[in-house]
């Protein structure tokens, strides 16, 4: 229920503060005193959009704060919604002078979305010619439910369908990401097969490279090789024959002293590591021999790598094996992805399975609840003054939605000879505000309702509908919170709590107040409301019968 409404700079109203009864309020005051400025400021707790030409005083902002006393069930409305759940919530809406607006929830702040899902279950405004609830697909839906009490399995299916969109908003984004990557992974794959074509590994290519060089100058080297060999031990003064000589001569002396002994040894290690060199010469002169097929096959090999790495603009083959991991890094990232997709398409179709089977068993039972309903609700109108009313309740099975596969569409006809239609195009305002009360009056049997507020639901009634009217609005309001606006004494006397709204006036600036009447005070208003200004004694105890 709404429990204290605040107002500050709003139009003609500086500063206002109400606190409403939990059961049937009423509202009455003159015309033009700001019952409708009212119901404005109310709204922009409801996600209303607003500038600044709500501003009584064009330098401060304007601040509408509502206080909600409600129940624990509503806690689900706050989780779809992401926002803070209190059993005392605060919604405080403000419009700062440069037009800016912000809104809160208990004190976090929120979007105008988010403010309209969450109050849209706090409070309902239906105000004369406004249809909007009326003609809302999920409105009809969403009674029927009530009807069938099947909200608690209508919330676990919202909450799995908000899983099911998300999951499908991601399973979209990977879709349009892959088709995007196409090309890209078209692109990447070629670049990796032209590394896999390489005739040579890249992590031999030094070894190949170095073999290719050897090829390259193998004339050249065979002949070092040879001129080498030839100074160390084929010519007639070879070194060898030169360290042979010596060694022999050393050895002659060798026992003579331990020097000569010495000597005569590092000379023979020094023979010996020459004749290992020649050996070691000897086995690459037959190595190095130039073969023309070898070396055209090593020059491809080394060419194709070169090519790679001019190509990929770097100057070594590690930088060239980088790039390699790193396309391939992108090629698996792309895989990943085309997994992850394959995957979770998977999953979102169990999950829309799963919901299209739940939303089958919900809309059956909203089916079997509609003749009971047009035949109530039938019947209801006929005692609120429309004796020829005819309604019908179309359930349409549509893809799955945020409630269900289905929409719900009223066809109405206030009058004798009028075939049933839509509500945008039949009913006048009273008609349609009478509508609504009663389908109120049906939903208020099966569950607790948000406040619910009318504005002159009374319009083009009197006599003895005013008092079914007013009667009515009592009997919901034991059960419920009803504010209501009403220019009628029979609905006026049936309140638990009487507010009047008045203008007062100083030298230069007009204001809006409201007040609370007591027992003596309302006699007096109902009085007025019945003959005008300064009522007679029959119209006081006219008055009094009222309140009875």
């Amino acid at each position: 229920m709404l429990q204290k409404l605040e107002i500050k700079n709003y139009a003609i109203i500086d500063e206002m503060n109400i606190n409403f009864h939990q059961h049937f309020n009423i509202i009455t005051g003159e015309t033009g005193a700001g019952k409708s400025i009212l119901l404005g400021a109310l709204s922009l707790v409801l996600g209303k959009r607003a500038d600044t030409s709500v501003l009584r005083n064009e330098n401060d902002k304007c601040v509408v704060e509502a206080w909600f006393n409600i129940d624990n069930k509503y806690k689900s409305i706050f989780e779809i919604n992401d926002v803070d759940f209190d059993t005392t919530t605060i919604i405080r809406r403000e419009i700062n002078s440069n037009g800016k607006s912000r809104a809160f929830i208990n004190d976090t702040p929120c979007t105008l979305q988010q403010l309209q899902e969450v109050t849209n279950h706090l409070i309902n405004i239906h105000a004369q010619g406004e249809t909007q609830k009326l003609l809302d697909d999920f409105f009809f839906c969403n009674i029927l439910d009530s009807l069938a009490n099947q909200q608690k399995t209508v919330e676990e299916y919202q909450l799995a369908y908000k899983q099911y969109k998300k999951a499908l908003n991601q399973l979209n984004h990977l879709k349009a990401t892959q088709a995007k990557n196409q090309k890209e992974q078209d692109f990447l794959q070629f670049q990796i097969e032209e590394f896999n074509q390489l005739s040579v590994s890249l992590e031999d290519y030094d070894q190949v490279n170095s073999e290719l060089l050897l090829l390259q100058n193998a004339e050249s080297i065979q002949q070092q090789l040879n001129t080498a060999l030839q100074h160390l031990d084929e010519g007639d003064f070879s070194v060898l024959q030169q360290l042979s000589t010596v060694n022999k001569a050393l050895s002659s002396i060798a026992s003579y002293n331990d020097v000569f002994s010495e000597i005569n040894i590092n000379v023979f290690n020094i023979q010996e590591e020459l004749n290992s060199i020649v050996k070691q010469i000897n086995q690459n002169i037959a190595v190095v021999e130039y073969n023309p097929n070898r070396y055209e096959l090593l020059q491809e090999q080394v060419s194709s790598v070169n090519k790679l790495m001019l190509k990929h603009q770097v100057n070594t083959v590690d930088e060239l094996l980088q790039v390699q991991q790193s396309l391939q890094a992108q090629l698996n990232n792309i895989d990943e992805d085309n997994e992850q997709l394959a995957q979770l398409e998977i999953s979102t179709k169990k999950q829309f399975d799963a919901l299209n089977k739940q939303a089958i068993s919900i809309a059956k039972n909203r089916q079997a609840q509609i003749n009971g309903f047009e035949k109530e609700l039938t019947q209801l109108l006929h005692e609120l003054g429309m004796e020829f009313a005819v309604v019908q309740l179309q359930l349409n099975t549509t893809e799955l939605n945020a409630i269900g596969n289905n929409i719900a569409e009223l066809y109405f006809s206030p009058n004798k000879g009028i075939a049933p239609n839509t509500l945008n195009k039949v009913g006048s305002g009273g008609e349609k505000s009478r509508l609504m009360l009663a389908i109120k009056s049906i939903e208020a049997k099966h569950q607790a309702l948000p406040t619910m507020i009318f504005d002159e639901i009374d319009t083009g009634i009197s006599g003895e509908v005013a008092n079914r009217v007013g009667k009515l609005l009592q009997e919901i309001g034991k059960k419920h919170q009803i504010i209501a606006i009403t220019h009628l004494p029979q609905v006026a006397a049936k309140a638990h709590q009487h507010f009047f709204i008045y203008k007062n006036h100083d030298k230069s600036i007009t204001y809006t107040n409201i007040k609370v009447l007591d027992n003596e005070t309302r006699i007096h208003e109902l009085a007025v409301m019945l003959s005008g200004d300064n009522p007679n004694q029959a119209a006081i105890e006219n008055a009094k019968i009222l309140l009875q």
